[in-house]
């Protein structure tokens, strides 16, 4: 019998572990299914596909283009549960007459916005109840920190606010790294000499995915395995919201204190308000990716500070509802409940009243 050939042994080692490599990526893809579900064994959907057709379609429906933020709040938006109103603010029910006079403006993301409530049910709503003052939800959901404080300016300049509430979470910083996120392209900031320099404008209205991320959601968008691993410890805004990165990791902490100094320069009395998503209180013991959201929040409070502006971290807030086991839930999915809302509203009511919101000094 003839030995084989040094190459032909080669070939018939890496063929051996190519298919042991397969064979081990295939129990484990069965795995995850297992513990997802026994039925997942059976379904076999695309999940970045899903993902990026309802982020798509949301964007499509609820939302609108727009050359300077990339998109807003669609006006005249009717469902069965948010509506906007010919401004683009998310509708606040008629209950209590309020005075006349400047407004409150709350500008933020889905977290001020609303989502997963009622309109009635949003903080910026309850607080306008509580104060007996008219407060306007510029709140839109998916924005990054970077869209925040542009549509903040924006508002201020159209609707001529008293005072303004800015609500953010920390995956806003991670949002304003991106130049296309949602289905959509937006803008960003870099630093040049430390400041803030605005990129991206105007926005493209083209919403085409960029071809390599299309064929990864292809050939591997139907893995539970890599979804759950890009998930955990890979970056889901590129593999399910068909993101693209435009600046490294970190840098939309490095941005904070130069916005909170943009925002500050509008002259208003501002409170920043530091809110917390429930996977802070959902994952126990907390994996060193919520302690360091956390850290964050508060770097970005301490930049608002340093600005000169009013800040709340509602941290203790939320953190004392949610280990009440009297209490209804302070959050569903991703946002808070009407619990969780009604608590956020009381505590930026409370820090109003104390004179918590500061204007910068010139």
């Amino acid at each position: 019998m003839s030995r084989l050939s040094p190459t032909a042994e080669w070939i018939g080692r890496i063929i051996l572990v190519a298919v042991s490599i397969l064979i081990a990526l295939v129990g484990l893809e069965l795995v995850t299914r297992f513990n997802r579900g026994s039925e997942w064994l059976l379904r076999w959907p695309n999940f970045v596909l899903a993902s990026q057709a309802r982020f798509e379609g949301e964007l499509q429906g609820q939302f609108a283009f727009d050359p300077r933020l990339g998109f807003v709040s669609r006006p005249d938006f009717k469902s069965a549960e948010a509506n906007h109103d010919a401004s683009g603010f998310r509708v606040i029910p008629e209950g209590q007459a309020v005075p006349a006079g400047a407004p409150i403006l709350a500008t933020g993301d889905s977290f001020t916005y609303g989502a997963e409530i009622a309109d009635g049910g949003s903080w910026p709503a309850l607080l306008q109840a509580d104060l007996k003052r008219k407060v306007l939800n510029g709140g839109v959901v998916g924005f990054g920190l970077d869209q925040i404080v542009l549509h903040t300016e924006q508002l201020v300049v159209r609707d001529r606010p008293g005072l303004l509430v800015v609500g953010f979470i920390a995956d806003d910083l991670r949002r304003s790294e991106y130049r296309r996120l949602w289905g959509k392209e937006k803008p960003y900031f870099d630093l040049a000499d430390g400041k803030p320099v605005l990129r991206n404008v105007p926005v493209s209205p083209d919403a085409t995915i960029p071809w390599d991320l299309r064929v990864l959601r292809d050939v591997f968008g139907w893995s539970a395995l890599l979804e759950t691993i890009m998930r955990r410890v890979g970056d889901p805004y590129e593999w399910q919201a068909a993101g693209v990165r435009v600046l490294p990791r970190g840098a939309g902490e490095a941005l904070a204190c130069p916005l909170m100094e943009r925002l500050a320069g509008l002259g208003l009395p501002t409170l920043v308000v530091g809110l917390y998503a429930p996977p802070v209180w959902n994952l126990d013991p907390r994996p060193p990716w919520i302690v360091d959201e956390i850290r964050q929040t508060r770097a970005v409070l301490a930049c608002a500070a340093k600005a000169g502006m009013g800040t709340l971290d509602t941290y203790e807030t939320i953190d004392r509802a949610a280990k009440d086991p009297g209490k209804a839930a302070i959050f569903f999915n991703f946002n808070m409940s009407a619990e969780g809302n009604r608590r956020i509203a009381a505590a930026i009511a409370d820090a109003i009243r104390s004179g918590a919101a500061r204007r910068a000094s010139p």
